[in-house]
């Protein structure tokens, strides 16, 4: 085993998701954790909140449909309302700008992405994160591990995530597993 699949701890997968990478100093990477724990204000992982309580909720509202199928569908509903007004709060908060969708390769502990943008080996940043379909809204801090040319003047940027809430790692890797569930499918699909 070489040494890069030795540190990957989780598969990574092929997806597209809005991403906003900005370069930080080493004072606001290092109050990166204090940032995160002060993150229930923040409209933009609002979504986030919200997609861990529906994990939370799931195996309950199973319950409730075994028993009063009514008053999950209700509850259901009610749910849909919620999670549509994070949506436009993130919407707003983030503005989905074209220019911001990437083709990343993405796993819980990193990306890698191509850009314009002149980021350097160790570099900090700080990243927005949208993953799609579900639009959640996740805010990692990490630093650039590698840095290579491809075509143009652009370059292929590998980051390590460092801090994140453990929450969001969760959500990171329940949409990677879909995601790779259904690409499977997809492919078994064309076959």
């Amino acid at each position: 085993m070489t040494k890069d699949n030795e540190r990957r701890e989780y598969f990574r997968i092929k997806d597209q998701v809005y991403l906003t990478a900005t370069i930080i100093d080493e004072d606001e990477y290092n109050s990166a954790p204090e940032t995160l724990r002060h993150l229930d204000n923040s409209s933009f992982s609002l979504s986030a909140d919200f997609a861990t309580l529906n994990n939370n909720i799931n195996p309950i509202l199973n319950n409730i449909k075994q028993i009063h199928p009514d008053i999950a569908e209700y509850v259901e509903f009610l749910n849909t309302k919620i999670d549509n007004l994070s949506q436009i709060l993130l919407c707003k908060e983030s503005a989905f700008d074209e220019n911001k969708l990437l083709t990343v390769n993405i796993s819980a502990s990193g990306l890698m992405f191509e850009t314009e943008q002149a980021l350097e080996l160790k570099q900090t940043l700080k990243l927005e994160l949208i993953l799609l379909p579900e639009k959640i809204g996740i805010i990692i801090f990490g630093h650039v591990i590698k840095v290579t040319d491809c075509k143009g003047l652009n370059k292929n940027i590998s980051v390590q995530f460092e801090h994140l809430r453990d929450q969001d790692h969760e959500l990171m890797i329940k949409h990677n597993l879909n995601k790779q569930m259904c690409d499977i499918r997809e492919l078994k699909d064309n076959n």
